[in-house]
């Protein structure tokens, strides 16, 4: 038994070297901190000191725990081997009809949902992952690790698919293959789809019978379907203008899963169509090995040191040892989770590894500062509404990603010209990419309506000094008017008043010729001269009323016209403001800085270099 003696994890023994340098440390701290010299406190003591008794008991205790740290093995056990043999691939329908929304929220989102929901229940055997539009592309080969499928598929949308169409005739096609590269010849394929033509009917149901092949559907939709609302908020429409409504195929689906002899089942909204596909398949299926063969294990037997360790701990609860190193450890459980971070991530990860670390937290101001490579600083920079930094860091890097970030950059900090030179470069180097065609537009747009707004802003301006010259000319016109009436007033008042004299000297003269020839008409004169002059005084008034209220009208008009000048601005600087409020969220429509790991446009890459290795598929004529 002792020949097969052996540490399974030797490498436990450098801990030896730390626990030596402590209790060194901890022995010459000790001594050096006696205020009294040794000999006297020996001599002062009641009993000698067994203060190296207590380093040994420690010292002790460190080798036993190293040793069971290092695993002593002198056993070995026979196992018997036993794999399963089942395999399946699961296929994700991502054609633009699952962005119907028959199924709230979305047929797009209850795929993710129902596939997340059955990966983790597939803990036997090895899964696959393919997801398909016009054509089929493997992202994950045959795996035991479900959590990173359930990543995959969460970063799945039409969007991201190299060829828009619907095959899933393609999809089985390629699901068959992984399982054939895999080596077996028998699996199941779990088909989550939304429609399926005869076409492709029959094209399945000739290649499933070439194998034994299992195809499982899960269908989504309804017979009555939805419109397909893209991305864009806009409904999809054929090229007759006649918008696109997308049926369920249910009757289709079930005979492919018929063909299949597997199990159709219909989207609930709770999970008991999960539950359906799981109990009535193959997955648990676990076939052991015919030949009786046995896989010897060896086994640690560093658990027997255990209780040893436990004696050799309690002298040190008198001396407080294990006290003090248990309230260390508490402390130091509860110190706050960044100061133990920026001790840890110092010792085992770079600055780039403590700035994604960051960048994942959302913490994106410790995360630039933390970033060496200026890419993912300018992500973080961008992020946290530092632009011009992100600028900074983006300068002099000419590929895609860093150019089309750049002209993220340089939009929402209102460069718009260098955003759509930025754009347009990425678009010289690729002419397919949609995200940079879509932000060109929108900031083409946002500068066409600043321009327009700049020109309101100078014709208001032109108009507003065109009006007060308008009222300068109209107060000197009125200011002349006056003066004018004025003068008239007065030439009329000294023409009646000429008249007046030359009327009352004419009837003295009168009169006189009357009085002399008839004396008792004389009294009459006095009373008819007071009327003519209360009559030539009463006529001043009369003339001058209308003048007054002309002038009263004048200032009225102008008041008024100045007052309809002030709502027209008023009504002006609000348009300009709710075209500013309606221009606002079109710059926040950008497209946000690409990471270089994003996930969806790795999947994109990978199914991009898929299609390259391969014949595109004919067309069937439908790219939904």
């Amino acid at each position: 038994m002792m020949s097969n003696f052996e540490f399974l994890y030797p490498e436990a023994f450098w801990l030896l070297i730390p626990l030596a340098a402590i209790i060194v440390w901890i022995k010459s701290t000790t001594t050096n901190s006696q205020v009294i010299a040794s000999h006297l406190a020996t001599a002062m003591a009641d009993k000698p000191s067994n203060s190296r008794r207590h380093y040994g008991w420690v010292a002790l205790l460190g080798v036993i725990l190293t040793v069971s740290l290092a695993g002593p093995s002198f056993e070995k056990q026979a196992i018997p081997v036993s794999q399963s043999e089942n395999a399946r691939v699961l296929v994700l329908d991502m054609s633009r009809s699952v962005y119907a929304n028959d199924i709230k929220p979305s047929r797009l989102a209850q795929i993710k949902y129902k596939a997340q929901d059955l990966l983790p229940l597939l803990d036997q055997g090895q899964t696959g992952l393919v997801a398909y539009a016009g054509d089929a592309y493997t992202l994950s080969p045959l795996t035991t690790d479900s959590a990173t499928l359930a990543n995959l598929v969460q970063n799945l949308s039409p969007e991201i698919m190299p060829i828009q169409g619907a095959r899933a005739d393609l999809a089985v096609k390629q699901a068959i293959s992984i399982m054939k590269q895999a080596g077996l010849n028998q699996g199941e394929i779990v088909l989550f789809a939304d429609d399926l033509d005869t076409q492709e009917l029959e094209q399945i149901k000739a290649q499933l019978s070439e194998g034994n092949w299992t195809l499982s559907v899960l269908a989504f939709g309804t017979s009555a379907g939805a419109p397909i609302q893209l991305s864009d908020g806009s409904l999809l429409t054929t090229n007759s203008g006649k918008t696109v409504i997308a049926k369920t195929q249910l009757g289709n689906l079930r005979a492919a899963a018929r063909a299949g002899n597997g199990q159709f089942e219909k989207y609930r909204h709770d999970n008991q169509d999960i539950a359906n596909l799981v109990s009535d398949s193959a997955f648990d299926a676990v076939n052991t090995n015919a030949k009786g063969e046995e896989l010897e294990a060896k086994i640690n037997n560093g658990f027997w040191l255990l209780p040893l360790a436990l004696l050799c701990a309690l002298p040190l609860f008198r001396k407080g040892v294990i006290f003090s190193f248990v309230a260390m450890m508490f402390s130091f459980g509860f110190t706050p989770n960044h100061a133990q971070a920026s001790v840890l991530d110092s010792a085992f990860s770079n600055a780039n590894q403590r700035g994604f670390t960051a960048f994942q937290e959302k913490d994106y101001q410790r995360a630039s500062q933390e970033f060496k490579d200026t890419k993912w600083r300018a992500a973080a920079q961008y992020e946290s509404g530092d632009y011009e930094g992100a600028i900074t860091s983006l300068e002099g890097h000419s590929d895609t990603d860093s150019l089309y970030n750049l002209g993220s950059a340089y939009a929402q900090n209102g460069e718009l010209d260098k955003a759509i030179a930025s754009y347009e470069m990425v678009l010289q180097q690729e002419p397919d990419n949609a995200d940079a065609k879509y932000n060109l537009d929108i900031v083409q747009q946002q500068q066409q309506q600043q321009q327009q707004q700049q020109q309101q802003q100078q014709q208001q301006q032109q108009d507003s000094d065109s009006d007060s010259q308008q009222d300068q000319q109209d107060k000197s016109q009125q200011s002349e008017s006056n003066n004018s009436n004025q003068d008239q007033t007065d030439s009329s008042q000294s023409q009646q008043s000429e008249q007046s004299e030359q009327s009352e000297q004419s009837e003295q003269s009168e009169q006189s010729e009357q009085s002399q020839n008839n004396p008792q008409s004389q009294p009459s004169q006095p009373e008819d001269s007071d009327a003519q002059e209360k009559s030539a005084r009463g006529e001043e008034p009369e003339q001058q009323q209308p003048q007054q209220e002309q002038q009263a009208q004048a200032e009225t008009t102008a008041n008024e016209q100045e007052s309809d000048d002030e709502q027209d601005k008023g009504k002006q600087q609000t348009a300009s403001l709710s075209q500013q409020q309606e221009v606002d969220p079109d710059i926040r429509k950008l497209e946000q800085v690409e990471s270089v790991r994003d996930p969806s446009y790795l999947l994109r890459a990978q199914m991009l270099l898929q299609a390259k290795d391969k014949a595109a598929p004919s067309s069937t004529g439908k790219d939904w």
